[in-house]
């Protein structure tokens, strides 16, 4: 499932997290690039190490509050975290992500958008499936959820900055279809109780969806 939402941390938090984050050290990022993914990576990135900078513990936090990416992440563990930042003619070419990072498996993978969309050209975040290719160009606080199987690629900036977190997570539910499911089963139940409260078919959409998630989760 690939899962994209708007808004995902409103912009004035936002703001004031970006502005902090302009002071911080960003650094090559071919330095936590793997031998192939140094050819094609270019960009600068900053770390989130031993809970600093306190700006981008805050990033995250926030993001955790968020109902849809709960519901549909069922996140075990935050495995890394950084903020990639991009400038004219910087790109990261066709990659995917380690299955491991620390010796923890990567489930999901998901950039969050930390510059306005007008303020930046190109740049777009490219994901191959079996239908092709889709991109996403990604504005303050726009957040892309996918599996991390996916290769991947983001579009060299024409012009202005991008700047975005990307982060990759452990999962409870290992299976991308099972959390697709699962997350299927959450936003009809919300909406059942939402509309007409609890009833017979909200108790019977959560008694499956608990079942199961009881059954998948590890």
């Amino acid at each position: 499932m690939i899962l994209h939402i708007q808004n995902a941390i409103e912009p004035a938090t936002l703001d004031a997290i970006t502005e902090s984050l302009s002071q911080e050290l960003f650094t090559d990022g071919s330095q936590t690039a793997g031998r192939a993914a140094k050819q094609v990576k270019n960009n600068r990135q900053l770390r989130l190490q031993d809970d600093k900078p306190a700006a981008l513990s805050m990033l995250l936090k926030h993001l955790q509050r968020n109902v849809i990416f709960k519901s549909s992440t069922f996140t075990k563990q935050f495995v890394n975290v950084m903020v990639n930042q991009y400038h004219t003619n910087q790109e990261y070419g066709l990659h995917i992500d380690d299955a491991l990072m620390g010796h923890v498996r990567t489930d999901i993978s998901f950039t969050l958008g930390l510059s306005h969309i007008d303020r930046y050209q190109g740049g777009e975040l490219v994901i191959e499936d079996t239908t092709g290719e889709r991109s996403w160009k990604l504005g303050l606080g726009d957040l892309l959820l996918y599996p991390s199987h996916y290769l991947h690629r983001v579009n060299a900036v024409r012009d202005g900055e991008r700047l975005a977190m990307v982060g990759w997570i452990q999962s409870h539910v290992r299976s991308t279809e099972q959390r697709e499911l699962l997350f299927d089963l959450k936003c009809s139940m919300s909406e059942e109780f939402e509309q007409r409260g609890k009833t017979q078919q909200y108790d019977r959409l959560s008694k499956s969806y608990n079942n199961l998630l009881r059954h998948w989760a590890d």
